[in-house]
Parts: structure tokens; C-alpha cells; sequence
């Protein structure tokens, strides 16, 4: 039974990687959009473009080097 869903790559297989990369994604482009806003009490830690690059780039890596290793075999 597979609990976790997962996303056809360009090949058309299942990659959960995707997956992974796109989540993560989403979750990065959200905390840079609310950082540094108090909503209702709640204050959302700063988030500089800086950081924000280096955390998509590292999340970028790992599908990146999926994509390598899947290339070279």
C-alpha cells in the first residue's frame, strides 16, 4: 500500500522526489511571502532573499542530482 503519493516525472515515472521538490518548493514560497508579518499576534520570523535563495537552491540540488544520477546509468 503506498501512503505517499508521487508526481510522473518527464519520463513518466513516479518519482517521490518530485514530490519532495515541489512540496518543499511551496513551503519556501509561502514563508517568504509572510516573513516578517504579525498576523493577528503571530509574527513570522525575517526571511532575507538571500536565504531564500540558498534554501530554494539546496532543495533544487536534490532533484538536480536525482536527475544526474538517473541520466548517467
Amino acid at each position: 500500500m503506498n501512503l505517499l503519493p508521487s508526481i510522473k516525472d518527464s519520463r513518466g515515472r513516479e518519482s517521490r522526489t518530485l514530490l519532495f521538490v515541489a512540496l518543499a518548493a511551496i513551503v519556501l514560497i509561502y514563508k517568504f511571502s509572510v516573513a516578517s508579518l504579525t498576523i493577528f499576534g503571530l509574527s513570522f520570523p525575517a526571511m532575507s532573499a538571500t536565504e531564500f535563495g540558498i534554501a530554494f537552491g539546496a532543495v533544487l540540488a536534490i532533484w538536480l542530482g536525482r536527475e544526474w544520477t538517473e541520466k548517467s546509468k
